[in-house]
């Protein structure tokens, strides 16, 4: 099981280079894949079971529903699959900070400045946004409330000294 949010620093790799500061954001999956397709065979194994008994009974019918019903878990299972590694991975280093988002099938990469995004915190359930001109780009969409104010808080805190150390001055 992976953490909801995991916060690494990196060290530069050469003389004057900054250095990357990445947030993983992903899904909290409480099941590893193997005890997940455990109890999910256990459920359709079960199911075409008791459509077994009834077919030998002389219903046949049932297990024809049975059957559809072993048929919508696969399908579950599969869309669950699909999203199982959903989330965004946000990297910031100096004057770049790279958003990637994977939501099933579908990947998407945004890079932004720095200086010019802000983290917008909506009231609500809605999830927090990065926000430079015209992009938008919603983040920390899996996580739970506290951990989305514990994210914005050390996201605003290192914007900020970016920011401070990138300023002439």
């Amino acid at each position: 099981m992976t953490a909801p949010i995991d916060h690494c620093a990196e060290t530069p790799t050469h003389a004057g280079a900054h250095a990357a500061v990445r947030w993983n954001l992903t899904r909290n999956i409480a099941m590893t894949p193997r005890a997940f397709m455990l109890h999910v065979g256990a459920a359709a194994g079960a199911s075409c079971a008791i459509g077994i008994g009834f077919w030998v009974a002389g219903y046949p019918v049932v297990f024809g529903f049975c059957a559809c019903q072993a048929l919508a878990l696969a399908a579950a299972v599969a869309c669950h699959a699909a999203h199982a590694l959903d989330g965004e991975q946000l990297v910031l280093t100096g004057r770049t900070l790279e958003v990637q988002c994977r939501r099933g099938f579908r990947s998407s990469t945004v890079r932004l400045d720095p200086c010019w995004t802000r983290l917008e915190c909506a009231q609500g359930a809605a999830p927090p946004a990065l926000c430079s001109g015209r992009i938008r780009v919603p983040v920390a969409v899996y996580l739970a409330d506290t951990q989305r104010r514990r994210f914005a808080a050390d996201f605003s805190r290192t914007l900020a000294a970016v920011r401070t150390a990138e300023s002439p001055g």
